[in-house]
């Protein structure tokens, strides 16, 4: 079978492939284009494999509504030029979309979903491999189902797209005051980056770290021995307030926490995630 410019140009639209490449898959595929992807893609796999041993450690996060709840996952790539690709930054979406469709926690999960075309998540992910010929990986996910309580939110910073967060807020979800401020809260956790919902859920080991430091300085600052431990446990409040988010000052008005903010407006909060390209 003849193989013309027009098939060649077409298989490379659809695989972003070189052009020999193309021409070589559809010789082989004697002109037939789906056996022409599919030899491609089975190309493309090899090269990853090659490729899956470099550091993947730029990338996008991403986030979705859909029936099951809320999602946040974080894509990398081992450049930020692949990172700014529409492609790349689509398939995060489409990532973060599958997840709250279909109540997808984990990645592995996630990549046996089917996208909108029927494929699974992973034959995407694969194809965008061979496209983009750089490593990419699918780093992590995280999802909150609702629940009759559940007030979700979440914010990705739309410049960078490096920085995403995602918030649950047990309240009134028809609430549009709580909708609004859980959005805020999202904005928040994205800005200041809190490590702990509350305080009671810092780890008593990193308390005790905290508070032997916060003892030998203020007793080299020659306060009364006596006073030591009522001071200590004062300026601890301000080591929570930098790791808890219910203790933090609100970003957009710091004379209010957050917590005071929540209780305002009748609503607590249940958890929230937080993820930034490379790290944990």
């Amino acid at each position: 079978m003849e193989i013309t410019a027009q098939m060649v140009s077409r298989l490379r639209e659809q695989t972003g492939a070189g052009m020999m490449e193309c021409k070589k898959a559809l010789v082989e595929a004697d002109g037939d284009l789906d056996r022409a992807r599919d030899i491609l893609r089975v190309r493309g796999q090899a090269g990853a494999a090659k490729r899956s041993g470099r550091a993947a450690t730029d990338g996008v996060v991403a986030t979705a509504l859909g029936e099951h709840g809320m999602a946040l996952v974080e894509l990398n790539s081992e450049t930020d030029f692949v990172a700014r690709n529409d492609a790349f930054r689509q398939l995060a979406r489409d990532l973060a979309t599958a997840a709250a469709q279909h109540g997808a926690g984990t990645t592995e999960e996630v990549l046996r979903t089917p996208f909108g075309d029927g494929r699974a998540a992973r034959q995407h992910l694969d194809d965008l491999v061979s496209k983009l010929r750089e490593n990419i990986l699918f780093r992590r996910v995280a999802l909150y189902e609702k629940g009759q309580q559940s007030v979700l939110a979440s914010y990705v910073h739309t410049v960078t797209h490096k920085i995403g967060a995602m918030v649950e807020l047990e309240g009134d979800p028809e609430s549009e005051a709580q909708q609004a401020l859980a959005r805020n809260i999202a904005m928040h956790i994205a800005a200041v980056k809190p490590e702990y919902l509350r305080r009671e859920d810092v780890p008593a080991a990193d308390v005790e770290r905290e508070r032997a430091v916060l003892t030998e300085r203020t007793r080299a600052e020659g306060k009364p021995e006596a006073a030591l431990p009522k001071i200590v446990e004062g300026r601890l409040g301000k080591f929570y307030e930098g790791v808890c988010l219910v203790e933090q000052p609100y970003v957009r008005e710091p004379a209010h926490k957050v917590g005071q903010l929540l209780s305002q407006a009748g609503a607590q909060a249940r958890r929230f995630a937080l993820f930034v390209v490379g790290q944990e």
